[in-house]
């Protein structure tokens, strides 16, 4: 009794085909700036585009800051944003914060350096 699907042959076509896919909805980029002038990199953020049918989504996962805009451009754009957006309410409520927004801040002011 045979009990193989696809040929080898078969699968590495079907896996590339799956990847391609995946690649084309997904992709991790670097960030490099954030285009603010009180606010620079000292190294770059990776960050994660998703393409949706209506939207893309721009996302760093390490602090929870999502941004929608229609294209990747424009996302990552308000991503910077939001990213500056936190890094300020967090700075000045430094006291206050929780344990995860403590993470948070510590990862950025670890990748943020102020002018």
């Amino acid at each position: 009794m045979e009990t193989e699907i696809l040929t080898e042959k078969q699968y590495k076509i079907l896996s590339k085909k799956l990847l391609n896919t995946i690649e084309r909805q997904y992709r991790i980029v670097p960030l490099n700036t954030l285009k603010h002038p009180n606010y620079f990199l000292k190294k770059p953020l990776y960050i994660t585009i998703e393409i949706e049918k209506d939207a893309v989504i721009a996302s760093l996962d390490d602090i929870e800051a999502f941004a929608y805009a229609d294209t990747e451009f424009e996302a990552a754009n308000c991503l910077c944003e939001e990213i500056v957006d936190i890094y300020e309410d967090l700075k000045d409520d430094k006291e206050n914060l929780g344990i995860l927004p403590r993470k948070w801040l510590a990862f950025l002011e670890e990748t943020i350096e102020s002018r």
